[in-house]
């Protein structure tokens, strides 16, 4: 733990990625300074970590909104729900999961990138975690890109990517058609508007192709950026425990899940926070 000029304490998590935050109570409002302080760690480490949390949806959707306007995200059937609450859970009741993304593996991708402006955070929380599993895995995207050759930058600067809904898995499935659901165009490589700083925005879960080149160019071009982006040197694996709320900067920070055994239950919260369009 180090000494601060912040009203907390603060772990670095990794050597370039996450920072846990200790000693504040975020079922209690926080005050503009603390804020303030908070925020300028979010926008260099991207990912804050708070243990040991009893929140209420209130509480979580007022923490979400520190630091934008949360998202109405909420496409479940749970209209007792606040729309900006997205249940993330294999727990099923019915015989239905009585969340989205309910089992298994994820790969590394960027919320909502098939959308014209993804959002621009996530925040979660842990109401009930698997014992073994189910942890998610951080990439700083602008260390990536910083560690590229030069030569590959400058191949990047003026290229585009098609960003298309669960992409990867639906070319698992047989059942991918590009125009049955959301996909939005964007640059390869996204600067960040608070900071300057540029990172690779493609990713294994929803990148299509690059425009302009051949698929078996895309294709290579893709690889080795996605093989970047997961290299163990830019991460953070986080293992869950309830309470746990944690937020991330989807502008230059990718995240995935570990599989999990089906018969362990699983319920997280999700806060999405409105973005603009990369650029």
């Amino acid at each position: 733990m180090s000494s601060t000029p912040y009203p907390f304490d603060t772990v670095p998590l990794s050597s370039n990625l996450a920072t846990e935050i200790v000693g504040l109570d975020l079922a209690h409002p926080l005050t503009s300074d603390t804020i303030s302080a908070l925020r300028e760690i979010w926008v260099k480490r991207g990912v804050l970590v708070f243990r040991d949390n009893d929140l209420s949806d209130e509480d979580h959707i007022r923490f979400a909104n520190y630091f934008g306007t949360p998202s109405e995200t909420n496409t479940q059937s749970d209209l007792d729900r606040d729309p900006r609450i997205l249940l993330i859970s294999n727990i099923r009741e019915d015989g239905k999961p009585i969340g989205a993304l309910p089992d298994g593996e994820l790969q590394f991708h960027s919320d909502s990138a098939f959308h014209e402006k993804p959002l621009m955070a996530t925040s979660l929380y842990g109401v009930e975690v698997p014992q073994q599993g189910g942890d998610t895995l951080f990439s700083n995207t602008q260390e990536a890109y910083a560690h590229l050759p030069a030569d590959i930058k400058e191949r990047l600067a003026s290229l585009n990517a098609v960003n298309a809904y669960d992409f990867k898995t639906q070319v698992k499935q047989g059942s991918y058609d590009r125009e049955t659901g959301p996909y939005a165009i964007h640059p390869v490589v996204r600067t960040h508007p608070e900071t300057g700083e540029k990172s690779i925005y493609v990713n294994r879960l929803m990148t299509e192709e690059v425009e302009g080149l051949s698929k078996p160019e895309s294709d290579a071009l893709l690889e080795e950026l996605f093989e970047q982006i997961e290299d163990i040197e830019f991460r953070y694996a986080h293992a869950w425990k309830p309470g746990d709320l944690l937020l991330w900067d989807n502008r230059f920070v990718q995240h995935a899940r570990t599989d999990f055994p089906a018969t362990e239950r699983r319920l997280l919260r999700r806060v999405g926070l409105i973005g603009d369009k990369p650029f």
